[in-house]
């Protein structure tokens, strides 16, 4: 009997599903959408002018008050231009992983 050394091992383990889900993938394409299906809209059209850099603003303006309020407007602007590119981009993330656009 002939050994298997860890290279065949390796390629038998990753070749296993990969050949399962080809046999799967002509199956799942055969249906086409429903009358009257609409693709999802763009992610613009949802929330339009609210991209990384609109977000972003809009945070700088918000931390820019809130730092002047504190004492440093510069530093509140920084943080809020922060905050608000990664809100708006967690905000484009969840809308796209729920199907509302692309």
């Amino acid at each position: 009997m002939a050994r298997v050394g860890c290279a065949g091992l390796l390629l038998g383990v990753l070749a296993a599903p990969m050949s399962v889900g080809l046999g799967i993938a002509p199956a799942c394409a055969q249906y086409p959408p429903p009358p009257g299906y609409y693709p999802p809209p763009p992610c613009t059209a949802v929330s339009p002018g609210r991209g990384a850099v609109g977000s972003a603003a809009r945070g700088a303006a918000a931390g820019a008050a809130f730092g002047a309020i504190g004492g440093n407007a510069g530093r509140g602007a920084a943080v809020g231009a922060t905050v608000g590119g990664v809100a708006g981009a967690v905000r484009r993330g969840t809308q796209r992983s729920m199907g509302y656009c692309y």
